[in-house]
């Protein structure tokens, strides 16, 4: 299966919207949604040999108000169907008058 499919997926099941990288033409989509997009490619290779790789993707969950519960449910879809992940903190961009929090897996 296309990892890119995958995620994607993954992420559908938080029932948030959803798109890579961006939502198409003139979408108003209000918070809370999910974007995601590709972080490069962690690789295991020794004694000249690729042994595997593994896509890393950004996710950025976008929000205005805090939901803590919201938060772990996202967290447990991504450990549920085998993505790790590291979470930055809130981050409120005053421009777009949101908050941010990054996960990558």
């Amino acid at each position: 299966m296309n990892e890119q499919l995958a995620i994607y997926q993954v992420l559908e099941l938080t029932g948030l919207p959803c798109a890579y990288s961006h939502f198409k033409g003139r979408q108003t989509i209000e918070p809370p949604y999910i974007v995601y997009i590709g972080d490069g490619q962690t690789n295991f290779k020794a004694d000249n040999t690729y042994y595997f790789g593994h896509n890393n993707y950004q996710i950025e969950y976008y929000f205005k108000e805090k939901n803590p519960y919201l938060e772990a449910e996202i967290e447990r879809i991504l450990l549920d169907n085998g993505y790790r992940y590291d979470k930055s903190e809130d981050i409120y961009l005053e421009d777009e008058d949101v908050f941010l929090i990054y996960y990558y897996v």
